[in-house]
């Protein structure tokens, strides 16, 4: 389409249907760039001296590597290998990145809401701790061995198909309703286990508390269903199972019950622990599908 033919108003609705422009000076490529610079994030992929402008403008510009040196200082990225495929690799990766960075604000979030409230809470209704302070430590420290891998965690393709932005309405609300969901399971732990003695409390809501943290993992690694998401990488499924295995192994080991005043877990309230857990991931997950289905519909 020429480019040349079209006023200023004509211009902007032609930006909304076609796709290819040819024949367009330095000054209609800067124009185009421009215009849809002003709905859009615009990248933009040039090598000569007439393509500076456009580059300059540009949300995203790039050039190859033996583009022209004003085009090469307008630029964002030099690209340093030959073939477009590099550019689709490269906002791949980004968008996975993007995307693990937000499994990981949500996963932190929700944690920390969950167990903040939960203790406030049952401080003020018994008098004695819940769990002692360096019992919380040791769960955060549990809790986040496997964290540390959602970095180089798979991304559901899904989400790559299309760029995505920092909601943090929704980021915040999503967090606050899996946060409210871990409360709820907390004061179920502290119905059935404060009765018994403060050390059993604690040790099974130290137990309780890093296995729910380690579900929600793998909960709000997507949108959907667990168990229709993407494979977890095999990093993530390594340190979960360590620190599930460490989250049941020290509580009946000396060190636990000396430093960290745990008690042996009975084989019962081991049973009721993972009835919990299990019952805690079935609700995040029906709740976290409820909100993006709601999320859709508006």
């Amino acid at each position: 389409l020429e480019w040349h033919k079209f006023a200023l108003l004509e211009k902007k609705r032609v930006l909304q249907k076609i796709n290819v422009f040819y024949r367009v000076s330095p000054g209609q490529k800067f124009e185009i760039v421009s215009a849809l610079q002003e709905q859009y994030m615009v990248g933009f992929l040039g090598e000569g001296i007439n393509d500076a402008p456009a580059l300059k403008v540009a949300g995203v510009s790039m050039v190859v590597d033996i583009a022209a040196d004003i085009a090469r200082e307008a630029s964002d990225i030099i690209l340093t290998q030959p073939g477009l495929n590099v550019i689709v690799d490269g906002i791949e990766e980004g968008r996975k990145v993007f995307a693990n960075t937000i499994k990981f604000i949500k996963a932190t979030l929700a944690s920390n809401v969950g167990n903040f409230f939960g203790i406030a809470i049952a401080s003020l209704l018994i008098d004695f701790l819940p769990m002692l302070p360096a019992q919380i430590l040791l769960v955060n420290l549990l809790s986040d061995i496997p964290m540390i891998t959602i970095s180089s965690d798979t991304a559901d393709p899904k989400e790559l198909m299309n760029p995505n932005q920092y909601r943090v309405n929704e980021i915040v609300l999503i967090s606050i309703i899996l946060g409210l969901i871990s409360t709820v399971d907390d004061f179920l732990f502290f119905g059935l286990f404060y009765r018994i003695s403060p050390e059993v409390l604690q040790t099974n809501w130290f137990i309780g508390s890093i296995l729910t943290e380690l579900t929600l993992i793998f909960s709000i690694r997507t949108k959907g269903w667990f168990f229709q998401s993407t494979k977890p990488s095999n990093s993530l499924m390594i340190l979960s199972a360590i620190a599930f295995f460490l989250t049941l192994v020290i509580p009946v080991t000396t060190i636990g019950q000396e430093i960290f005043s745990f008690t042996d877990p009975t084989k019962t309230h081991l049973i009721q622990i993972l009835v919990l857990v299990a019952g805690y991931f079935v609700a995040t997950e029906i709740a976290k599908f409820l909100f993006y289905r709601a999320q859709n519909n508006r």
